[in-house]
């Protein structure tokens, strides 16, 4: 099965790589850092072939991003129904203090809904492009430099168990910060009852 899908990659050359790099650009959940390590596999680039086959292959990225970018200010008032939430919301409050890095960090966790945070916090075009870039070109270099090492299973599967780890220790922090915050105020009105 597996040969069966490196054979139709490999036949499809450069367009099956900028195709899967572009689904997951239109924040569809779909895993680019596989397509990349399947590539690297595939054409084995090394030197500045590797460099610049991640160049232009985030620079695909990144124009591709553009089309969720404006479709989520095109309809911002319907992303900004969901973002009523609590939770949402201290998203968007920590997406508007670190701005364009939040976006790198989430194309680096493979996080493809931050276009839609970014819509709502009003992040310029301009921004979003180069923080989308700076995020994506690390994960293909280094996912085209491991495929080409011809690890392709054991780079993906270390890869995804640092996105779970990442994901966890945000989750753990995030719980941490509540049961604090619910701490302290129940020692609040402890003090407000005695």
């Amino acid at each position: 099965m597996l040969e069966v899908i490196f054979d139709i990659l490999r036949e499809l050359g450069m367009t099956g790589l900028v195709l899967g790099i572009g689904i997951e650009a239109l924040s569809v959940p779909f895993p680019a850092a596989i397509i990349f390590l399947i590539y690297g596999y595939l054409i084995n680039p090394s030197g500045w072939e590797l460099v610049w086959v991640s160049f232009v292959a985030s620079v695909v990225y990144t124009l591709i991003a553009y089309i969720p970018y404006v479709l989520s200010i095109r309809f911002k008032h319907q992303v900004e129904k969901r973002v009523q939430s609590k939770r949402k919301q201290r998203m968007v409050k920590f997406m508007e203090k670190y701005r364009g890095w939040t976006i790198a960090a989430g194309r680096i966790l493979g996080m493809g809904y931050i276009v839609y945070v970014a819509a709502v916090c009003k992040i310029s075009p301009l921004r979003y492009g180069i923080f989308t870039f700076i995020g994506v070109f690390p994960v293909a270099l280094l996912m085209l430099y491991l495929g080409g090492l011809g690890v392709v299973g054991e780079a993906y599967g270390a890869f995804q168990g640092m996105q779970y780890v990442i994901t966890g220790l945000i989750i753990l922090a995030a719980v941490y910060y509540i049961s604090a915050k619910i701490k302290r105020r129940k020692a609040a009105r402890m003090k407000g009852v005695t």
